[in-house]
């Protein structure tokens, strides 16, 4: 399933054309502005446009959950946005994360400023995010929206999860998931992170069992990792130049077990502080990762097990 059709099959068949009604009360706002990359995800995923948005460019770059419309106006740095700029948008809400309360007193200024993003802290990210994408929705009268946003996301999760039973050898994997950051130093995500959640909710093991810091990682030296029989490393692409070359060229490196062809496993880039789209996008290129490394261990153990030219020839073709 491309990324596409995942979008539009998460967002389900919700006109988003207009705010939909809840009931008696004051016209909720139309024109908002957002600052924070995880919260113009939670909009967008809501099925609201804000006018305006930060650094519009690396939102769609490190979002690729969600799409960002064309007409959505670049307010340019998360933490020094243009405020004239703002201003000319004639916002009716703005909508911050707890990292801008140095900002909100200049912001209430100009509108309404709300602030989201708790989630973030809490020990069930995923959890939490769902919780307050239904608040947030409340708040732009568009409930039922998210409700069938939320809807489609546990039913992709659903069908994540018994993909993932049906393949056994899958499930048995404990899996370190990590984000090198240079050739010598990795983050790796614990239980209380997005990604550790989305392994639980899947039913797979978390093999870091190391207490994390806020945000549910710890970034330590990868000869920290203490990988045991069955584990396996997920990490999020794109490594960096000189991380290639170390696993070119180390000794250190080449000694991890999860080294070994079939134990490493890369997928594209997800935010680790994304929301819900962020979350089941995840699980959805997981699943896929995990089968394909499933299909192809075992097609290179009965290769292996072939006589003479056979093997060499179909070792060949798995190159």
């Amino acid at each position: 399933m491309n990324r596409r059709t995942w979008l539009a099959a998460l967002l389900g068949a919700v006109s988003t054309a207009a705010l939909g009604a809840s009931g008696a009360g004051a016209r909720p706002p139309q024109r908002i502005v957002v600052l924070d990359w995880a919260l113009t995800e939670m909009l967008l995923s809501i099925g609201v446009a804000p006018v305006g948005a930060a650094n519009t460019t690396g939102f769609r770059r490190n979002f690729p959950a969600s799409d960002l419309p064309a007409a959505v106006v670049d307010l340019g740095l998360m933490f020094q946005p243009n405020l004239e700029l703002m201003r000319s948008l004639n916002p009716d809400l703005i909508v911050i994360s707890p990292a801008h309360a140095a900002l909100r007193a200049s912001l209430e200024r100009l509108a309404p400023t709300v602030t989201f993003g708790q989630y973030r802290s809490s020990p069930t990210p995923y959890t939490a995010a769902r919780n307050e994408t239904l608040q947030l929705a409340r708040m732009l009268a568009c409930t039922p929206r998210a409700q069938v946003m939320l809807a489609n996301a546990d039913r992709s999760l659903d069908d994540a999860r018994i993909h993932l039973a049906a393949r056994h050898g899958a499930r048995n994997i404990a899996l370190y998931v990590v984000r090198f950051l240079d050739e010598t130093h990795l983050r790796v995500y614990g239980s209380q992170s997005l990604f550790g959640e989305m392994l639980t909710t899947l039913g797979l093991q978390n093999a870091w069992q190391g207490s994390p810091r806020a945000g549910g990682y710890s970034t330590i030296p990868f000869e920290a990792l203490e990988p045991a029989p069955g584990t396996a490393l997920l990490y999020l692409q794109p490594l960096p130049l000189p991380v290639v070359n170390m696993m070119k060229s180390s000794p250190l490196w080449a000694a991890m077990p999860f080294a070994r062809a079939g134990h490493m496993i890369g997928v594209p880039g997800v935010p680790p502080e994304g929301g819900v789209p962020s979350a089941v996008y995840f699980a959805n290129l997981l699943v896929d990762a995990l089968t394909q490394t499933s299909a192809r261990s075992s097609l290179t153990s009965t290769v292996s097990s072939l006589p003479g030219n056979a093997r060499d020839d179909a070792m060949e073709d798995l190159a």
